[in-house]
């Protein structure tokens, strides 16, 4: 029905990581509106002012709202900007009022942001990502307090400890650890593999070089970057390589949304 949502290959380069200081943030300009492109399964609209109801094609989302998505389901949103958010199953997602900020209080979201819209946040309980423009994945499981937090492009995704008093710039290809707001490590992941077999990143193109203009120059910007550092990854190989480890896996919980027995699919 669904293949794995986070499939990963990685290996682990520090057991322990020392970040340095982090650098004051840069002024960037908010997001207004959200906008509901695609639907598979259960995903509920959580508005601000308004009851909590099934999501639907076309629902509009403003600052202070959010999004909530059941066992194997996936809702992708676009912005005012052109920036895309997939959020995957069992994950709770909103945007926070006169910013550029989100807050993932359970589940994964993969962020695909066009170079040169500003600076975007990404909170969890235990961390904070900055993105200047490309892509990423944040995944928190609230049941743990842990936050992986991975990077698909070498464009200075930033991410923070708790309290922001100490950051680390991931490179394409890296993911890195926290749990109750403490670093566990930083890793490598192999790219090709996360391409190949997520579920996150299917049909959106991110290993193609878009070589001819497009109908959508805003996702071609992202494209240009995601497939550019997958051809600079050199093969993760070695005795320290993990497939699928624990910390990448969402604890399970039981839910009062029924499992769907068919996969249904909805497109703007």
């Amino acid at each position: 029905m669904f293949r794995k949502l986070f499939p990963l290959v990685v290996v682990s380069l520090w057991g322990v990581v020392v970040l340095s200081p982090s650098q004051p943030a840069s002024a960037s300009t908010p997001l207004t509106q959200a906008v509901v492109k695609s639907l598979r399964n259960w995903v509920q609209l959580m508005p601000q002012s308004r009851p909590k109801r099934r999501a639907q094609i076309k629902d509009a989302m403003t600052p202070g709202d959010g999004l909530s998505t059941g066992k194997a389901s996936l809702a992708d949103l676009r912005f005012n900007d052109g920036s895309l958010a997939r959020i995957g199953e069992r994950a709770v997602f909103r945007f926070v009022p006169r910013s550029r900020t989100f807050t993932l209080s359970n589940g994964t979201v993969l962020l695909l942001i066009p170079p040169g819209r500003g600076e975007t946040k990404v909170r969890t309980r235990s961390a904070a990502a900055t993105i200047r423009g490309s892509a990423l994945f944040v995944r928190y499981d609230e049941q743990t307090d842990t936050t992986v937090v991975g990077s698909l492009t070498d464009s200075g995704i930033e991410v923070f400890n708790q309290d922001e008093s100490r950051s680390r710039v991931l490179k394409a290809g890296q993911l890195i650890v926290l749990v109750k707001g403490e670093i566990q490590g930083l890793y490598n992941f192999d790219l090709r593999s996360f391409y190949d077999t997520s579920d996150l990143v299917r049909g959106l193109d991110l290993t193609k070089p878009n070589n001819t203009p497009s109908s959508d120059p805003a996702m071609a910007s992202v494209q240009a970057e995601t497939s550019e550092a997958l051809s600079k990854q050199v093969p993760i190989t070695g005795e320290n390589v993990v497939e699928n480890p624990s910390f990448i896996q969402l604890s399970p919980v039981s839910s009062d949304v029924p499992d769907e027995e068919v996969v249904q699919d909805a497109y703007l």
